[in-house]
């Protein structure tokens, strides 16, 4: 079997015996595809885990290795005939992916590793000790074409065992969301956190992930420090709850991160309203958003609105959208008498906010996709420029 072949730079080529594409028309929609194939377990070596949560274990220490890792080597050993049915296979994840059938290759982009690093580790522990004199079999791998590399990493975390939900389980055994839930329910009698992810979302059982995204983007560029972008919170929803996991943790060891942990509790409750208040705020009755495209089937580029049947009002707005315009409102966050604070002033107009967030979605850069609305920077930046401006004039009066 074929190991490898001379690739362009960032290029890997992956031969197999079959290969199947299974994409489904969701997938198609956002620009994905997504193969099966049986490759040679030789192969799977060569791929590297830059994007993986985890590398291999035991890599540098022997000791390392678990009960999970010695049952995969026993299957090596014993079946390996046996191994592709008995193994749950690897996730590769690349950013491009051409498969010529004549060849019997897939030519794969950044390719990496998300799911399945052990296995990697225990064949190459196994091929490197039979020293040329293992036997071949076969893998079965899960290709995901996506061309957005921070949806790799979101792919990456929900394959692994801290997805965003099971964090939030995580979070919340150690103790990190216990002032968070506290603050809400002080604040917005009736409702609580999310805190397992046994807890059922609903009406009065608030998302976690949604919660810490929201004020993520309130908080000021200044307290987040360094270059973070501000589409952060919508392009990496995971990351929201990693950091905050992260700072509760270190909060009182490093003043950073407890000034940032305090704002998150303190603000959580703010950003919770104010999310509420954009998405159903009257003044997007005016701007002439359609739930529907052309053929009144779906619309073009994500739904922007959902309107109320009976009154046809705006009860729901897109996060894509909304995101941008919570951003822009962190100009006019501050510290007040020790505790921070949203003070809108009075030279503000929301109307204005809602029409510059229309006419960024409007724009040739975002051409109505709500998904890249709230991944743009440029709309972020647009937004932010009209409320930046206001904040600066205040403070120079």
């Amino acid at each position: 079997m074929t190991t490898g072949h001379g690739t362009a730079a960032g290029a890997l080529d992956l031969p197999y015996s079959v290969i199947r594409n299974l994409t489904s028309p969701d997938e198609k929609a956002n620009g994905v595809q997504t193969w099966f194939a049986n490759v040679s377990a030789r192969d799977i070596l060569k791929i590297g885990t830059q994007d993986n949560l985890r590398s291999y274990i035991a890599e540098h220490s022997s000791s390392k290795r678990n009960s999970v890792h010695k049952q995969i080597e026993m299957t090596i050993q014993e079946l390996p005939d046996r191994f592709i049915n008995r193994n749950s296979g690897i996730t590769i994840t690349c950013t491009n992916c051409d498969v010529d059938d004549n060849k019997k290759l897939a030519r794969l982009e950044n390719a990496s590793i998300i799911n399945g690093a052990q296995t990697q580790g225990e064949l190459k522990r196994y091929f490197s000790a039979e020293d040329g004199e293992a036997a071949d079999f076969m893998v079965r791998a899960e290709i995901i074409m996506e061309p957005l590399h921070e949806q790799i990493v979101e792919i990456a975390i929900a394959r692994n065992t801290a997805t965003s939900v099971k964090s939030v389980s995580q979070a919340g055994a150690r103790g990190y969301l216990k002032d968070l839930k506290t603050a809400i329910e002080e604040a917005l009698p009736g409702e609580t956190l999310q805190m397992s992810e046994t807890d059922e979302i609903g009406p009065n059982m608030l998302n976690t992930q949604a919660v810490l995204q929201w004020t993520r983007l309130l908080m000021p560029q200044k307290l987040i420090g360094g270059t973070a972008a501000r589409n952060v919170p919508y392009k990496q929803g995971g990351k929201c709850l990693v950091d905050f996991s992260n700072w509760a943790q270190s909060a009182n060891a490093d003043p950073e991160s407890r000034e940032r942990y305090d704002f998150m509790v303190t603000m959580a409750p703010v950003a919770i309203a104010e999310y509420r208040h954009w998405e159903q705020h009257d003044g997007w009755n005016d701007q002439r958003l359609h739930e529907y495209g052309k053929k009144s089937d779906k619309p073009h580029g994500g739904r922007p609105v959902r309107r109320d049947k009976a009154t046809r009002k705006v009860n729901w707005v897109a996060p894509g959208i909304l995101f941008p315009i919570l951003s822009a409102l962190s100009a006019f966050v501050k510290m007040e008498n020790g505790k921070w604070t949203l003070d809108k002033p009075g030279l503000f107009k929301e109307d204005e906010l809602i029409r510059r967030a229309v006419q960024q979605f409007r724009s040739d850069t975002v051409n109505r996709e709500v998904a890249l609305m709230g991944r743009s920077e440029q709309a972020y930046d647009a937004l932010s420029i009209y409320t930046d401006t206001i904040a600066a004039v205040l403070e120079q009066a």
